[in-house]
Order: C-alpha cells, then sequence, then structure tokens
C-alpha cells in the first residue's frame, strides 16, 4: 500500500483505515482511474456519476448508504431503494447514497490496490457512514452481505463492529419478516413498510447519537423501544424447551419489546419516485417504475409479499400518472411498469390507464403491468395498453389443476385463462409469459400433468409462449409456514415429468434448479441457526448464488453439512402449530390464527 501511494506521488494524502483501506475519496478515485478499472469487466458498475445521481454537497449530518447485496445491474433495479433514497432525503438532514457488491475480478483488484466498497456518488468508504442499510428480497443474495463488509473493511459480525466508529447495519424488506438467519450480521431490522420508521430512525439518531456515554447496546436498547417496528437481534436471547427444542426468543432488557409489530404506510401517495438515476450499464429492469397498489387480498397461501403486504393500500391515478410522466422525462425510459403483486386489482386500473395511455402513446412510451391475475383483466385493459407500444402480456396461474389451485386459493377457471389469452391474440399480442409453481403442499404426480395440458392447450395461442416454473419454498407469515418442501430429488423429478409431458416445441420452458431453491427453504425457515450456514457459505466463496452460473452446488453441500442443519427436522417435514416459530416475534400483520385456519383449509382441499 505505502509503496503504491508513493508511486502516484500521494504519500500523506490518504489515511488507511481498517484492514489498511485508502481513505480519502480524492485518492481512491485517482487509483480506480489507474489502476483498477481499466482492469475489470464493465467498469460501468463501479464509476457513479449517473443522470440524476444525487451529486455530493455539503456533508449532511447523516449519512446513509443503501445497498442492494448483489452487482450493480440487480441493485438498480429494486424499486425499494429508491423509495428509501427520497425518504432519506425528504428528512432535510440526512444523506443517501449507494453501494453495490463487487464481482470477483472487482473485487481482486480492489484488494489488491486498497480500494474498499464504497459509495457511487462521492467515493466515500462504506465504512465511513451512519448507517448502512441492505434491501433484503432474495436468500441466496445472502452470502454477498459478509462479502460486502468485509470489502469495506469491517467484520462481519455485528458483536465485532465498533459504535460509533462503525456504521450500524439495517436490514428490511420482505427477508426481514424471518431475520434470524441474519441476525449475526445485523444490528437492526425494520419490520413492513420502511418509509416513516427510517424517517423516525434517522431523527432518533440524529439527536442521540452524541451524547456523552452512549453505548452500542443502550444506544440500540433505547431505539427499539422508541421506534415501532425495530427489531434488535441483539437483544434477545433463544431459549430452548427440556428436549432442546426452540422454546421461542426473549428480550434481555426492560422496554424492549417481546412481540415487534409490523409497520403500515397508511397512504401511498407519500411513497413516490420522481427522479431515479439512469442506469450507465444495462440492468436487469430497465424502465420507469410506478408504484400503484401495495399488498394484495387474494390470499395465494404460498405468497410472502400478499400476506406480509397487507393491508391493501392503493395510490390514487392523478398521483400515479403524474409521478410517471415525471419519472420518463427525467430518465428517457421507453417503459413504465406500474407496479403490485397484480396490478389488474388495483381498483381504478381502467381509469388510470385511460388517463396515462394517451400521454404515454404520444411521447412513444409502453405500459407493462407485471403479473397480471388473468380473472382481474378487462376488456378496458387490453385496449388502453393496445395504444402503447405492447410488451409482453405476464400470466401467474401457479397450478394447472383445479384442487391444487383450490388448495393455494387459486381457484382460476380454465375458461377464464383462455378467454385472455383469446383477447391477447385479438388484440395483436405476440408473446405470452406463463409462470406455474410445482412441489406444493400436496401436490401429485396427475397435478404436475395437469400443468402440462395447460400449457400444451395455451401453445396453440399463435404467438410466443415462454413458461418459467418455479419450486415451491415455504416462507414465513404465510399460511404455507408450517408446511413441508420437496427434496431437491423429488423436484428434479417433477421437472423431468413435467418435461416429458409437454409435446409442443413452440413453448420455451424455463426451471429453477432445485439445488438452489433448497439453499433458499433452508435460509427462508430456518432460524439462528441457518446462520452458521451463511458463515460456512461464505468461508467457501458461495457468493451470486442467485445467479445460476455462480452457483456451486458442491460447496453449498459442503457448508450445509459443517453447518449441523437437519432439514428432515425443519424443511422436509410438516412444522407443528404448537411449537413456536423461530419468526414468532415478528409481525407479519395476520394474526397466527388466521394463517393456521388457511393452512388447514389447504389441507383439507389437498386431500
Amino acid at each position: 500500500m505505502t509503496s503504491t501511494r508513493k508511486r502516484d506521488g500521494e504519500a500523506g494524502a490518504a489515511v488507511a483505515g481498517a484492514a489498511g483501506f485508502l481513505r480519502d475519496p480524492a485518492v481512491i478515485a485517482r487509483v480506480l482511474e489507474k489502476r483498477v478499472l481499466p482492469f475489470v469487466d464493465r467498469p460501468g458498475r463501479y464509476i457513479g456519476g449517473e443522470i440524476n445521481a444525487a451529486l455530493p454537497g455539503p456533508r449532511p449530518e447523516v449519512r446513509v448508504l443503501l445497498s442492494y447485496p448483489d452487482l450493480y445491474e440487480v441493485g438498480m433495479s429494486n424499486h425499494g431503494l429508491r423509495i428509501l433514497a427520497e425518504t432519506v432525503r425528504s428528512t432535510g438532514f440526512a444523506g443517501a447514497e449507494r453501494a453495490f457488491a463487487f464481482r470477483e475480478d472487482m473485487a481482486a483488484a480492489a484488494a489488491r490496490e486498497g480500494v474498499p466498497l464504497y459509495s457511487l456518488e462521492s467515493l466515500t468508504p462504506a465504512a465511513d457512514f451512519d448507517l448502512w442499510g441492505f434491501s433484503l428480497q432474495a436468500e441466496l443474495t445472502y452470502t454477498n452481505i459478509p462479502a460486502m463488509l468485509e470489502a469495506a473493511g469491517l467484520a462481519p459480525a455485528a458483536a465485532s463492529r465498533v459504535w460509533p466508529g462503525a456504521p450500524l447495519l439495517v436490514g428490511g424488506g420482505v427477508g426481514a419478516y424471518n431475520p434470524e438467519p441474519l441476525s449475526r450480521f445485523f444490528d437492526l431490522f425494520v419490520i413492513g413498510d420502511g418509509e416513516e420508521p427510517l424517517a423516525e430512525i434517522l431523527e432518533f439518531y440524529r439527536v442521540r447519537r452524541s451524547r456523552p456515554g452512549a453505548d452500542k447496546e443502550g444506544f440500540l436498547a433505547e431505539l427499539a423501544a422508541a421506534v415501532p417496528g425495530v427489531y434488535v437481534p441483539s437483544l434477545y436471547r433463544e431459549t430452548r424447551d427440556g428436549e432442546g427444542n426452540f422454546a421461542g426468543l426473549r428480550p434481555l432488557r426492560p422496554g424492549v419489546p417481546a412481540f415487534v409489530p409490523k409497520r403500515v404506510l397508511k397512504d401511498l401517495g407519500k411513497s413516490r419516485v420522481a427522479r431515479p438515476p439512469v442506469p450507465l450499464v444495462d440492468v436487469v429492469h430497465n424502465r420507469a417504475v410506478v408504484e400503484i397498489m401495495r399488498g394484495c387480498a387474494r390470499g395465494c397461501r404460498f405468497c410472502q409479499a400478499g400476506w406480509a403486504g397487507r393491508p391493501v393500500r392503493e395510490k390514487a391515478p392523478e398521483a400515479a400518472a403524474a409521478e410517471a410522466l415525471e419519472q420518463t422525462e427525467a430518465t428517457g425510459c421507453d417503459e413504465v411498469s406500474l407496479l403490485s403483486l397484480s396490478s389488474g386489482d388495483y381498483r381504478r386500473i381502467d381509469g388510470l390507464l385511460e388517463l396515462l395511455s394517451p400521454l404515454l402513446a404520444e411521447r412513444g412510451v409502453g405500459i407493462s403491468l407485471p403479473s397480471l391475475n388473468a380473472a382481474s383483466i378487462s376488456e378496458t385493459i387490453f385496449r388502453q395498453l393496445r395504444r402503447v407500444r405492447r410488451s409482453g402480456i405476464t400470466l401467474a396461474p401457479e397450478a394447472g389443476s383445479v384442487r391444487m389451485r383450490k388448495a393455494i386459493n387459486k381457484d382460476l377457471a380454465p375458461e377464464v385463462l383462455d378467454g385472455v389469452v383469446r383477447q391477447a391474440k385479438e388484440q395483436g399480442w405476440r408473446l405470452l409469459k406463463l409462470y406455474f409453481m410445482i412441489g406444493l403442499p400436496g401436490e401429485r404426480d396427475e397435478d404436475v400433468e395437469a400443468v402440462a395440458a395447460v400449457v400444451d392447450r395455451l401453445s396453440r395461442w399463435g404467438g410466443d409462449l415462454n413458461v418459467t416454473v418455479s419450486n415451491f419454498v415455504p416462507k414465513a407469515q404465510t399460511p404455507f409456514q408450517w408446511a413441508p418442501m420437496n427434496s431437491p430429488a423429488e423436484l428434479a423429478r417433477k421437472q423431468a415429468l413435467l418435461r416429458s409431458r409437454i409435446s409442443s416445441r413452440r413453448v420455451k420452458l424455463k426451471f429453477r434448479d432445485p439445488r438452489m431453491s433448497f439453499v433458499e427453504g433452508l435460509l427462508a425457515v430456518g432460524g439462528r441457526d441457518a446462520g452458521r450456514l451463511l458463515e460456512e457459505a461464505y468461508r467457501r466463496r458461495c457468493l451470486f448464488a442467485d445467479w445460476r452460473e455462480h452457483f456451486d452446488p458442491a460447496a453449498w453441500e459442503e457448508a450445509a453439512e459443517a453447518s449441523g442443519l437437519e432439514p428432515e427436522r425443519f424443511l422436509f417435514s410438516p412444522r407443528d402449530p404448537d411449537r413456536p416459530l423461530p419468526w414468532a416475534h415478528i409481525g407479519g400483520g395476520v394474526p397466527g390464527e388466521v394463517l393456521l385456519r388457511e393452512y388447514r383449509r389447504a389441507e383439507e382441499a389437498s386431500r
């Protein structure tokens, strides 16, 4: 490190921080330009400076770093980070910047030159922020979190990070509904909608952090008591019954809530994005995004986002249209996604499309409605969508047989699905995307074959047909949180059965690797002991596991064996509803007795 700085005439200009990393953004910029970025793939991931990216100004009172634990092109597609960035800046005293994971080549080059993980806006080392927030959406990204911490020169374990001096690590998103596998790494989690509690946390931090003698544990205990929806895992201890079985978590200090409620943003109009950064490289979803509805009332029993996202809240059509126009003007995007779990269920969808479609059509901008429920698609939706540039129609029947659709509470009559496809053809669409799921609780081989029958029937619609088949994974805060998961071998068998039964050559079929789903399941419904799996996997460099080409089955198998987890006990077998779940202290918004009633109904329907 010293010789490197002398070679560039920068001796004494940089201050070495944790693990010997550079700390001066100006020095980091020069080292990146000369000795790092010319030698890595897609350097646009790491340079910042995008249109609409917040430029560094006067140092804010509280500095917040926002991250998605994956590459730039994935993180830049995460709408939650955009919302939270707006929330931070709206306080008037806090600033928000972004950082994403280094890919292997960048990680090696940065480590060699002493460059830490840094923010894209100002090249400030991640270790120098006050709070570092992660959006937790996919379990297979979790091992990237300790990698990002170490790339920042910080200890992965929260207990080993000294405060003040290191940022407080904050987790949020659907992954926080079972935070226990990540409890070793994070200082706190926000349960539920993040806009309001984040603003409250920032205000609490601004006022209390400078108090003389403030220690980390005491500060976090006061925060957990003062801000509803904040969960601090270090303030709770596991308890066991006489047989050594998990018996729940109990708080260690007075004033710390035994149950952490979910926060709910009542007015969705308060959550908006006006000028999102324009990516410098191709990203997963390069389009303007307007959230029109949060939550879902349909009650598909496997859907975590649907159950935990309740109650349903809608944004006014006028506000949604104004947001869409502002984003397209600020970004130049040629597509607007009207985001919700089922856009056709937005009660004023016809009015919104009638208002927005002509305005976007004259700009050559298309509209996409992700994951439409076939039962909610009206003729008006088709008529309005045909006025703008057409994207594909996406439908999620999920199951093929009537029996399984009733079991998962998605009772969609075949004639309804056929009618939607017929309308799509008549209105000139050429691409249809379908989503199905196998391995559902109570599923039989004839249910898998029924999926093939639906696909073959719809393949005759006249256009292209893309079919994605996922594997059922039980999730916290859903009726199926007690349900067993199929083993990887059983899922592979069902995939082969489905593939053998689809005769049409016009179908593009895509499956999820059962071994990836297995790891997802271990982390989705595991407790604190599942944190050992993350540690073992990270030691074996199981990074970017949500990318098929990076997933290393052998390394994950070794990690699972070394961690001592027994999937036969908690993943491949039904959970006992009389025993506490690892996330029983976390509020999902729907009482446990309601979820259990729905689970019993599913069992009855699948018999």
